[in-house]
């Protein structure tokens, strides 16, 4: 018998998340490989198999399981609109430190406005900074509950964070064409993440 410990676990039970329970409960329920379970305050319930540690203590053997559940492009937009924002809120805290050193603000105007270009460019790097971080996910992926992994699950790190944005220019360039393939797609790939290899994914039903 392992010893129980100050961790507890919820378990998903004829449809229905349940406990928290012990460790020790834990190895009393003979539970399957396929039955969803989570560490007490964490975001995600997850198969037992996919769990290292707690699936090797209760006799499971460990797999690394695809990705099953994606983004639809609706929340995509969403989390772009959001992230958008963001970007815009930095560039116009920019532009009050600005105009609060100028005297001339009606001179300013045509300046402001081809300042906007470096709202892309916000965006474009807390992206890459974003999805390349543990978090997996921009703030605007965050707040909808959807994170960037590549093909197998995993964390994309910052290179591929990187490829994956740049390759967004491929999808202005074709006037939108390059975002909407992903309709026609079973795993929500826009041409982006065909490049880079990656997978916008959502938190499971349970």
């Amino acid at each position: 018998m392992v010893n129980s410990s100050a961790d507890r676990y919820e378990v998903v039970i004829q449809g229905k998340p349940q406990g928290p329970f012990t460790l020790d409960e834990l190895l009393g329920m003979n539970l399957q490989p396929t039955d969803f379970v989570k560490p007490v305050g964490h975001p995600e319930f997850k198969e037992l198999r996919e769990i290292a540690g707690l699936s090797t203590l209760l006799n499971v053997k460990h797999e690394i399981t695809p990705p099953q559940y994606f983004a639809s492009l609706d929340m995509r937009l969403l989390s772009t609109a959001i992230d958008y924002f963001i970007a815009f809120c930095m560039y116009a805290v920019l532009v009050a430190v600005y105009l609060g050193g100028t005297t001339d603000v009606q001179g300013s105007t045509p300046t402001l406005l081809v300042g906007l270009v470096f709202v892309p460019v916000f965006k474009f790097i807390l992206c890459v900074i974003a999805e390349g971080s543990k978090k997996h996910a921009s703030i605007g992926k965050m707040l909808i509950g959807v994170k960037v992994t590549d093909e197998q699950g995993r964390p994309i790190g910052y290179g591929k964070a990187f490829l994956r944005n740049m390759g967004k220019l491929i999808g202005v360039l074709t006037l939108g064409i390059g975002f909407f393939t992903g309709f026609f797609d079973r795993r929500q790939q826009c041409l982006h993440d065909k490049i880079a290899g990656t997978l916008v994914v959502k938190d499971r039903l349970v």
